[in-house]
């Protein structure tokens, strides 16, 4: 994971109420606890841009007001359309929908990777495309890192969308990918296979989840055939999200709606490990910047001058000085002179003038030269 990035984590509970993961920071993907968002959320998907966008009660929405100190945002604000919205899926520089007219939609004008000047996160205006195998529907999206479309059909096929430039962001064709080898059920293999129920994408892999709770994955790089897909041991889903800084992270959650981590405490090693006690339906990864904490400060170190320097009247005024003003107000005349010519060693200022300076960045820190 850079050291610029971290996971931005959403999730939908089980009555449709929308949280976010709150305290995760590089060594710390877990996170500490999820928080609360107002709103009755359908569907959620957060960008690699850090946007978050919603259907409620059919319509589209995104979060406004969202930045790495506010991650919970202000408000949600409707984005206009005039197409009823069944799914969505957010990539860094599109926005795809699929409506209940079988028709999938892309939002133009969006910028996260545009040079265009007009270009925004939000976009501008929708282009239409149609599904791949009409009339069949499409059951689930997945845009990965690189903003490729993947969409699964209900006849269980998987298609990616050919073409998607940021002056067509529609694309222009569907190409045909494999799906996993399940093979049969039953004895001797007998039987009906598993089909795929759900698809992620994440920073180098797409991944399925089949309706026997089985987790697969498989480089989106090329080609997908069917020996491109590795399945995933362990705990057993019926959603996943990966990661879209790290290869390896997957949020997933199981059959009885617990929500789920996958990380890499020791190497070679790979655990599912349970994320709190609220019931989930459905989660969505995007990204965020890290938080930018302020380096501690260390205690300046206070030299005296072998001689004192000249100093023109002209060139040191109060508002030069590296304190505030209100603080400048209240010290004294000799403190002052003390700052600006250093003369004294650091104890003998702390004894004569009472004063700490381990808080403040001081003209005498590094000595004079």
């Amino acid at each position: 994971m850079s050291q610029n990035t971290r996971e931005s984590v959403w999730a939908i509970s089980k009555s449709s109420i929308p949280f976010y993961r709150d305290g995760i920071a590089p060594g710390k993907e877990e996170g500490s606890k999820w928080v609360q968002v107002d709103g009755i959320i359908d569907k959620l998907s957060v960008s690699i841009s850090g946007t978050v966008w919603a259907i409620m009660h059919d319509k589209i929405f995104y979060r406004s007001g969202v930045t790495p100190n506010n991650e919970q945002g202000t408000a949600w604000t409707p984005v206009e359309h005039n197409f009823s919205v069944d799914m969505l899926e957010a990539g860094g520089s599109c926005l795809w929908v699929y409506g209940r007219d079988n028709m999938l939609y892309v939002r133009s004008g969006m910028g996260f990777h545009s040079s265009s000047p007009n270009a925004t996160r939000i976009g501008s205006g929708w282009k239409s495309t149609g599904s791949p195998t009409s009339p069949c529907g499409v059951t689930d999206m997945a845009i990965t890192a690189q903003d490729d479309l993947f969409v699964l059909t209900d006849d269980n096929k998987l298609f990616k969308r050919d073409g998607c430039t940021q002056s067509c962001p529609e694309g222009v064709s569907w190409a045909k990918c494999a799906l996993p080898r399940l093979g049969g059920g039953g004895f001797l293999g007998l039987g009906a296979a598993p089909e795929v129920i759900s698809i992620a994408g994440g920073l180098e892999h797409l991944w399925a989840v089949t309706d026997s709770h089985e987790v697969w994955r498989a480089p989106y790089a090329g080609i997908i055939t069917e020996r491109s897909w590795e399945r995933i041991p362990g705990q057993k889903m019926v959603y996943v999200c990966p990661s879209m800084c790290d290869k390896e992270i997957t949020w997933g959650i199981n059959n009885r709606d617990q929500m789920f981590v996958r990380t890499s405490p020791q190497v070679g090693r790979y655990e599912w490990l349970r994320q709190g006690t609220i019931m989930f339906r459905t989660v969505t990864v995007g990204v965020m910047l890290n938080y930018i904490l302020p380096s501690e400060k260390s205690k300046p170190t206070l030299a005296r001058a072998n001689s004192v320097p000249t100093v023109q009247q002209d060139e040191l005024k109060v508002t030069d000085m590296p304190f505030k003003i209100e603080q400048c107000d209240q010290m004294s005349e000799d403190l002052l002179n003390a700052l600006v010519i250093p003369v004294l060693s650091e104890q003998e200022v702390l004894q004569r003038f009472n004063y700490d300076f381990t808080t403040e960045d001081t003209v005498l820190s590094g000595g004079v030269r």
